[in-house]
This record gives C-alpha cells, sequence and structure tokens, in this order.
C-alpha cells in the first residue's frame, strides 16, 4: 500500500487544528457550572449519550481529516490516561494541553527547538508536582471526602456520605463497583465476604424460599474445571462430608444430566446438603479465576490436566473451605474462607503490580481495547481475592440521566480515592494558579528551555479561567482578587460567588488529581511538539468501485430459503 508523507509545519498545523475542535467542544463541561454536550449515538433510534464528562466528549470525536484526527486522538488519549488513574481531572488535563500545544506551536514557528522547548517543559513539571506535593494537606477526614465528591460531581446532594462511608469500609484498596439502579435513590451495599455473578443451577436448590436464596453453613467446596455427567463419581466425596455433618457447594464448569438431578433430589429430601454453581469468568480467563478461588478457600483446582485426580479419587483434603456460603439466582457470596491470608495478600500485591504495568503504557504500546480488557480482568481478580466488596447502584428517573451520573459518581469516587492517597488542596484551578510564584525567578540552562519554561508557567492560569468563565464570572477580576491575597488556601467558590480558605467553603481538589492532569498534558503536547513527520498509509477506495448499500440490501437473497 502506498504512503503519504506529510512534513512540517503542515503536519503540526493540521494536528493543532484537530486538538482546537475537541478542547472546544470538551471544556465547556468544566466546573460545577459547565453545560452538558448531547452525542447523538452511533446506532438509529437509540437515545443521544447526555454528559458532563470531557473525556466523554473528547472519546467521541473523530475527523475526515486524519492528520487533524491524530490531534485530537491525543487530546483523547491524555484525558482517557487521566480518566483510568484518577477519574477526576480529565477537562483540567485537555485545557492543560490545548494551551501548552498553542505556545509551543508559536515557539517552534519562531525558531525555538522543539527538544530544547520540551527539556524547559520537564524541569517546569516537576518543580510544580514538588510544590504541589509540599503544600498539600493530608490527614483526610468524611467531611473532606464529602466536599471532594461534591466537587468532582458538580455538587450531587447526598452522594459525599455514601462514597465516604463505601472508603470506610473498604478502604483505599477496596474494591466498589457502580451499576445502573432501578429507583430514584443511590444505594449503596457492602458485601463482607467475596461475591461474584454467577447463581445455582437450579431453584431447587434454594433453602430459603422467602428470601430466594441457598444457604451452607461451613461448607466443603469442591472447585472442578470440567463438567459433571454422572452422579456416581461424586458418591465417595458425598459420603465423606455428610459423615462430618458438614455441606457442599460445586464450584463446577457444568452440572449436567443425571448429575444434577441427582444433586437435586438428595438436597430436596434432606440427605445431604448441596449447591452447584458455575464458576467466576469466561474462556481463557476462567483458569486464573479456579486457581484465585484455590487459594481464598484454601483447597486445590481440580484442573483438566495430567496432575489433577480424578473426580472419584478427590479427598477431602483437596477441597475448599468457607464459613458460610450464601447463593441467589443472580450471584455467589462466600463468607469467611479458609485460605492463607499471607499467600492471599502476595497474590493480590503482584496483581496490582501488573495492573500498574498496564497503566503504564503508552498509546500505541498494545490494543487500547485489549489493555483496557486485561487491566479490568486484572481488577476482577484482585476483587475477588480481596474478600470485601460495594456495590454501588445510582438512582434517577431515566436511564438517559442515570447513565450520566453513573459516569460522574464513579470518577468522584476515584477522585476521593486520590485525595487519601497524596492529600487535597484548593480547588477550582486555584492551586495550579498558586504555582506560578514559586517558578518566579527560576533561571535554567539556555534562552530556548527557558521559553518552555514560561510556556508551562503561563499555562497554570488556564484551568482557573475556564471554569469562572463557564460560571459567568470576569475572569480577570476573578485572578486580580486572588492574586492580591497571599495565602495558598484562599479560594473562590463560584457556586456562592464567594472567597474564603478551601476547607471552610468546600471547594478541594486531590493533589493527585492536578499533578497527573499536568504530567499527562505535558507528555502529550511534548510528543506533538517534537514530531517533524507523519507518515501514513493511503487507503485503496477502488475496491469500493460500483457499490450501493441500497443496492446490496435490495438484491440480497433471503437467508430463510
Amino acid at each position: 500500500m502506498s504512503k503519504q508523507i506529510i512534513y512540517n509545519p503542515e503536519a503540526r498545523l493540521k494536528m493543532m487544528t484537530g486538538i482546537d475542535r475537541v478542547a472546544r467542544a470538551a471544556i465547556v463541561t468544566m466546573g460545577s457550572h459547565g453545560p452538558a454536550v448531547m452525542i447523538q449515538h452511533r446506532t438509529a433510534g437509540i437515545m443521544p449519550i447526555f454528559t458532563r464528562d470531557g473525556v466523554t466528549v473528547a472519546r467521541s470525536i473523530t475527523f475526515d481529516d486524519r492528520i487533524a484526527d491524530l490531534g485530537g486522538r491525543m487530546l483523547r488519549d491524555v484525558a482517557g490516561a487521566v480518566s483510568r488513574q484518577v477519574g477526576d481531572g480529565t477537562t483540567t488535563a485537555i485545557v492543560l494541553a490545548q494551551k501548552l500545544a498553542q505556545d509551543c506551536l508559536k515557539s517552534v514557528a519562531a525558531g525555538f527547538h522543539p527538544l530544547q522547548l520540551k527539556k524547559g517543559l520537564d524541569i517546569a513539571l516537576a518543580l510544580v508536582e514538588k510544590t504541589l506535593l509540599e503544600k498539600a494537606l493530608t490527614g483526610i477526614n468524611d467531611d473532606w471526602i464529602e466536599k471532594i465528591v461534591a466537587v468532582a460531581t458538580k455538587n450531587e446532594l447526598g452522594v459525599g456520605k455514601l462514597l465516604a462511608e463505601a472508603l470506610s469500609k473498604l478502604g483505599v484498596d477496596g474494591s466498589l463497583s457502580f451499576q445502573l439502579g432501578n429507583g430514584l435513590q443511590d444505594k449503596l451495599e457492602v458485601v463482607d465476604g467475596t461475591q461474584y455473578p454467577q447463581g445455582f443451577l437450579s431453584p431447587y436448590f434454594m433453602t430459603d424460599k422467602v428470601r430466594e436464596e441457598a444457604v451452607l453453613e461451613n461448607p466443603y467446596i469442591l472447585l472442578y474445571d470440567r463438567d459433571i455427567d454422572d452422579m456416581m463419581d461424586l458418591i465417595p466425596i458425598l459420603e465423606e462430608i455428610k459423615a462430618q455433618g458438614r455441606s457442599l457447594l460445586i464450584i463446577a464448569e457444568n452440572v449436567i444430566d443425571r448429575a444434577l438431578t441427582g444433586l437435586i433430589l438428595n438436597h430436596v429430601r434432606g440427605i445431604f446438603k448441596v449447591v452447584a454453581v458455575k464458576p467466576p469468568g469466561f474462556g481463557d480467563k476462567r483458569l486464573n479465576r479456579f486457581k484465585d478461588l484455590a487459594l481464598l478457600t484454601g483447597g486445590q483446582a481440580i484442573l483438566d490436566d495430567y496432575s489433577s485426580p480424578k473426580l472419584e479419587d478427590v479427598t477431602l483434603e483437596q477441597l475448599g473451605q468457607a464459613a458460610k456460603v450464601v447463593v441467589t439466582a443472580g450471584s455467589t457470596t462466600i463468607i469467611g474462607a479458609v485460605g492463607n491470608q499471607a499467600a492471599i495478600k502476595e497474590r493480590i500485591e503482584t496483581l496490582r503490580k501488573e495492573a500498574e504495568i498496564i497503566l503504564a503504557k503508552k498509546p500505541g504500546n498494545g490494543s487500547p481495547t485489549g489493555n483496557k480488557h486485561d487491566y479490568e480482568e486484572l481488577e476482577d481478580r484482585i476483587t475477588l481475592l480481596d474478600g470485601r466488596t460495594g456495590v454501588f447502584s445510582v438512582g434517577g428517573l431515566a436511564d438517559f440521566e442515570i447513565k450520566e451520573r453513573l459516569v460522574r459518581i464513579e470518577n468522584a469516587y476515584m477522585s476521593a480515592k486520590a485525595a487519601l492517597e497524596e492529600g487535597v488542596l484548593p480547588g477550582g484551578g486555584v492551586a495550579l494558579f498558586r504555582c506560578i510564584k514559586s517558578l518566579d525567578g527560576v533561571i535554567i540552562e539556555n534562552a530556548e528551555q527557558q521559553q518552555g519554561f514560561k510556556i508551562l508557567q503561563q499555562a497554570l492560569t488556564a484551568p482557573l479561567q475556564k471554569i469562572t468563565q463557564n460560571a459567568g464570572f470576569n475572569s480577570e477580576a476573578v485572578i486580580a482578587k486572588l492574586d492580591v491575597q497571599d495565602d495558598d488556601y484562599y479560594t473562590f467558590d463560584t457556586h456562592t460567588n464567594s472567597y474564603g480558605n478551601f476547607l471552610d467553603i468546600g471547594i478541594i481538589d486531590p493533589v493527585k488529581v492536578m499533578r497527573l492532569a499536568l504530567r499527562n498534558a505535558v507528555s502529550v503536547v511534548s510528543t506533538m511538539m517534537t514530531t517533524e513527520t507523519v507518515i501514513m498509509e493511503v487507503p485503496d477506495l477502488s475496491i469500493m468501485d460500483g457499490y450501493s448499500p441500497e443496492w446490496a440490501a435490495a438484491t440480497r437473497e433471503d437467508p430463510r430459503v
């Protein structure tokens, strides 16, 4: 296939066009007063997406001009990276990236060397990050978390208390999943145990018809990575379990035909208590889930390989154990599993390190979809091993409203977790604005690096400007009033049009959010600025000559004939 080669300055100018167009669409959502954006769904007849989330807007935009789309993709990537890392701060990253890109390209056009400008940006970035961490206030309490959540959700009432409760019960490393609720109110449910979404294979396994669940006290747990189709294979182990007066949870690929019928009949008649469920996970990922469950419950996964015993030869020592198991039509909860806690923590730490490696991958390093899938798989495995999970059901009047709220609430939860990690500073773009003075008077190696340093210093005002403008205020007047106050914690509330200490008026942002937004913005602008040539494949459109979708549909043979 032939190649198209685009040289500078044309390449950079076209990329800048894409950056400006994406930024213009996303920046309107910034701040608590930022309006929403309506995005047409790609499938006709489905309700459009209603969002106030910058990264969602950025991801929805593509351009016919492939060079301009490269620029747009850079903003999509920078916002996506911040979203994956800390949830909030995506629009801040877009604002910073646009401002840095505009000023850097002007400087390159004026004759400054891109690599020297990049060095200046990197030096300024390191100083700003150091300043933010030094000024940060730690010792986060529930009241601070509620205020952080209020800022991140654009003043959603009541959400802060629920998320503070979730963090209190689950901790920073705990897992909280979000789902569409069925009512008007938000609901939080914390499960003290390992839960995964697979229910009993038959409702006849239920032990409590009112609650529609099967409860097993002090059960053994059989982990079998194959189909069970013969009841006789289970008789030896069932007799041993019955002799001890205990019950059995069977986690198997499937229990079919006579084996399932035999288990149900014995269970219903009270001969022994048993419940059969499917394992968590799907496809080739299921093997890892079996091994995780074996570690969690202190048993052995009977896998489909030469080293595993046959089902009729399984002993009690190879079974897992737990204090209690609760199975419903849609979930299995294992409470009080007896696995080695030290080994479980070691496995969790290993999985977290693997997840961090995936998050650290730069755009183009592997498939974005594949990376996301691998990361989510690791998160699910950590949740399974962690032994304590929460579910936040988001309420609302209509589906489009619930979906829009779900994104904001999930981002707010990640923002609150980020605050617990590195502390907090004034929100509304003020913390970055306060860092400008810390860069005053710094002299670096040469004039070109100094120019890059100055570009980043000037860009630190951009988030504050956009937030106040979206709220309908004169940004210059607000900046002037903040500037005369020699107080790092003095900020502005656009809702009440008032000034004061950021903790008192509740305008709080996590330091980690601001720091990563700036770092990712500098990274993507440095990539664009140091790009001299773009090489792209020229698509062969001749294969579509004479093709008409209408003709193809009209002449298609009836598949039922």
